[in-house]
């Protein structure tokens, strides 16, 4: 294992200690000032204006809210690119801290303020380092991560090129473990993710005269339980699947038999055949039930973010630099993959790269409160340690 050098460790400590209460400060004002997905206008505003100030070069992409920086270190080595996400949820925030949401009904309650401030913090780290390092960072300020996938915009656009990023790096806060420490695996690590909408079609009738109707009601009910069949009994147990019906529409009057039902359903896999495979039994499963019982339907499919694997090498990588700066019981294994689904995957598909959860919890403070909740909040002390293991990782493999 090659070891960052002493001397760069105490310099690096010594530039967080200096600019982590800057780190804090953004991360406040983020919070504050949530946008949600691709409406991130004053927050990509506030990015531009940050790099300015640090004298870091910078463009936009066209069409999107989304920054691209680059720092570029003695000539030589490789390129490193470290990731953001930016758009908030459309939560209305529950808490009395100075920096709750400004905005009504919006909140960063999936930590991304967190994650744009750690980036701004390791921008300025970086930035006073470059003569400690040989190659270049690229700062990924990424848009609609929560909706439609800023993230395959931005490669799309190139973002990984000019110049061309060797490796590629994403954290997120994780409120189920304790700020200080942080997790991830080597391989799979989030689901990918897919949508039916669904709508069941039949015919009115009286409530009393059910054999003159056909029953939406009845064919969509038994639609839904059809469907827990088929995790259970079509998916081997030592792969991952979820089906979830989300919502289920339908009826007006208690005497009137239902003529049409609207549902959504959820999907999340894993491995591509297995999504494949239960992608094909959810359409055979509404097709045939409708086929049994003389309903017609209507099926609209929405195909999300793809599996996100993390690369073994860039794993190590991530659990060498935790070691040495935050401690030997900072790092642990993940067993198993998130079913969450994350569009960092896109940034991964053809460069060696990971994502890692970075705790933020803190129970001593009164910080316990999950992600995507009305009350999540992150300890302080996230921001620091992500900018840690952000400029941690760019000193190991660039020196």
């Amino acid at each position: 294992m090659i070891t960052i050098n002493v001397r760069k460790i105490e310099l690096l400590k010594n530039l967080i200690d200096k600019y982590k209460v800057y780190a804090q400060g953004a991360r406040e004002h983020l919070h504050a000032n949530p946008e949600l997905s691709d409406m991130e206008f004053e927050t990509s505003k506030f990015i531009k204006n940050e790099l300015l100030n640090m004298k870091i070069p910078f463009y936009e992409i066209d069409g999107t809210t989304a920054v691209v920086g680059l720092i570029e270190g003695q000539p030589g080595g490789n390129t490193v690119a470290l990731r953001a996400d930016m758009d908030a949820l459309p939560i209305q925030e529950v808490s009395d801290k100075p920096y709750a949401s400004k905005n009504p009904g919006v909140m960063h309650a999936c930590g991304h303020d967190v994650h744009m401030a750690a980036l701004l913090g390791t921008a300025k780290v970086l930035n006073e380092m470059k003569q400690e390092f040989k190659g270049n960072v690229k700062l990924l300020f990424q848009p609609a991560e929560e909706s439609d996938g800023g993230a395959i915009r931005m490669v799309e656009a190139g973002c990984l090129e000019n110049p061309h990023v060797d490796y590629v790096f994403g954290l997120h806060v994780d409120a189920e473990i304790p700020c200080g420490t942080l997790r991830t695996k080597a391989g799979a690590f989030n689901a990918s993710s897919d949508t039916f909408n669904i709508k069941i079609k039949g015919k009115k009738a009286h409530g009393a005269a059910p054999e003159q109707g056909i029953d939406s009601i009845v064919t969509a009910s038994q639609i839904v339980c059809s469907l827990q069949s088929i995790v259970s009994r079509m998916v081997s147990p030592t792969r991952s699947a979820v089906i979830t019906v989300g919502e289920f529409h339908g009826g007006k009057a208690q005497n009137v038999i239902c003529d049409l039902v609207e549902m959504s359903v959820m999907v999340r896999t894993v491995q591509a055949e297995v999504r494949e495979s239960v992608l094909n039994a959810v359409r055979s499963v509404v097709k045939n039930t409708c086929a049994i019982y003389g309903s017609d339907y209507e099926i609209e499919e929405t195909h999300g973010y793809d599996s996100m694997y993390n690369n073994s090498k860039c794993v190590e990588l991530i659990r060498d630099v935790a070691t040495e700066l935050l401690g030997d019981a900072a790092f642990s294994y993940v067993e198993y993959p998130f079913l969450g689904c994350e569009d960092f995957c896109y940034f991964c598909k053809d460069r060696p790269g990971a994502f890692y959860q970075l705790g933020s919890a803190n129970e001593a403070i009164g910080i316990s409160s999950h992600t995507h909740s009305s009350t999540y909040d992150a300890d302080p002390e996230t921001v620091a340690n992500g900018m840690l293991m952000q400029a941690g990782l760019v000193l190991k493999i660039l020196s």
